[in-house]
């Protein structure tokens, strides 16, 4: 076991109550602040202290603010607990010979400034540790750390694996919805690359003209000021052949509608259903059997492959670098502002993704 013997203090953002079908509000979290917490010289056999450096603000999340009805762990969903979400750590503590002190992990690390995880002997465990290239410290050429929980990370693996899960083919029309979101910016670029026809959908006017300007897509609407009917009626008259699905509701069930025989959609999200919102019934489901239409569910670890193999570093960093692909971050100081932020993001008013800076590398 190795590490620096000394006390460190800790702040963390912990679930004070629940939401249930309500909004989110700053009355379900709570700021703590933890003097001298935590002993780097106590990690145990099997353990690691991390240092927080960023963290992933993401829409799933809000599903553990529900007490009942949700498939999270109920270890996330405790009263008087830190959130957990996607961050970069380092680890500043180490009890396990695998991961030594100063390693730069991403991890599902708590909404805090330290963490302490226990490493399960089983690699198949709940627990799951990416550690970084070492690479990912060199910030010199456009790649930032950041990007490791936003474009190399979670949302980059995201739309990799999930053009790969649809098997697109150029010539071909695909619809992303959400496509200023984390996930839809990468979508429709690294869809534009493998020679797609890509109409995005986002919620204001400046979203939809940086699509068509910023992101290259070729064309793109406004939902909240034109029908996602009408919009694809108007920019596709030949038909959807792909449809990455980010919302959920309503626009699913247009897209069944209007997706072409054979079409194929993969459901990645369902924010349109999110923050206490009632489920919306879908009507045309009689079109997947008329049509011989695919739809797919998508969970990110079980592509985690495409981390090992450097699939998603090896085919994203380099357009980052060169200019080729445009990532929209929205990065925040100090953990302490989490609470104000994340009610932010799930009510849509960031472009791009949310992460916090917790600390500098």
């Amino acid at each position: 076991m190795t590490s620096t013997s000394s006390l460190v203090s800790n702040t963390r953002v912990v679930r004070a109550s629940y939401a249930n079908k309500s909004a989110v509000t700053q009355a379900n979290f709570r700021v703590e602040h933890l003097p001298d917490s935590i002993d780097l010289a106590s990690v145990q056999l099997g353990e690691l202290i991390l240092r927080n450096l960023y963290l992933s603000l993401d829409p799933y999340v809000r599903f553990t603010l529900d007490e009942f009805g949700s498939d999270t762990p109920d270890s996330w969903r405790q009263l008087n607990q830190p959130f957990y979400g996607l961050g970069v750590a380092e680890i500043v503590a180490s009890g396990h010979p695998r991961y030594p002190v100063g390693t730069l992990i991403t991890i599902n690390t708590g909404y805090e400034k330290y963490t302490r995880v226990s490493v399960p002997d089983d690699p198949t465990g709940s627990i799951d540790i990416r550690v970084l290239p070492k690479h990912a410290r060199d910030e010199s050429r456009g790649a930032r750390l950041s990007h490791y929980v936003s474009v190399l990370g979670m949302n980059g693996l995201t739309a990799f694996a999930g053009l790969k899960q649809l098997g697109v083919q150029p010539g071909k029309t695909l619809f992303v919805s959400s496509a200023s979101g984390a996930v839809g910016q990468i979508v429709g670029q690294l869809a534009k690359k493998q020679g797609l026809y890509v109409i995005g959908s986002a919620g204001s006017d400046d979203k939809v003209a940086a699509l068509v300007s910023e992101l290259h897509l070729d064309a793109a609407f406004n939902y909240k000021t034109e029908s996602t009917r009408d919009a694809l009626k108007r920019l596709a008259p030949k038909g959807i052949d792909y449809y990455l699905d980010l919302v959920g509701g309503v626009v699913l069930d247009t897209v069944l509608e209007l997706i072409n025989e054979h079409g194929r959609i993969l459901s990645v999200g369902m924010i349109s259903q999110e923050n206490g919102k009632e489920s919306y019934p879908l009507r045309n489901l009689k079109y997947i059997a008329r049509r011989g239409v695919h739809i797919y569910g998508f969970i990110y670890w079980h592509y985690l492959q495409y981390y090992e193999d450097n699939s998603v570093d090896d085919t994203i960093r380099p357009l980052i670098e060169s200019g080729e692909m445009v990532y929209r971050e929205s990065v925040f100081e100090g953990i302490e502002t989490a609470p104000e932020h994340f009610i932010n993001m799930v009510n849509g008013k960031y472009a791009g993704k949310c992460i916090i800076k917790i600390a500098d590398l």
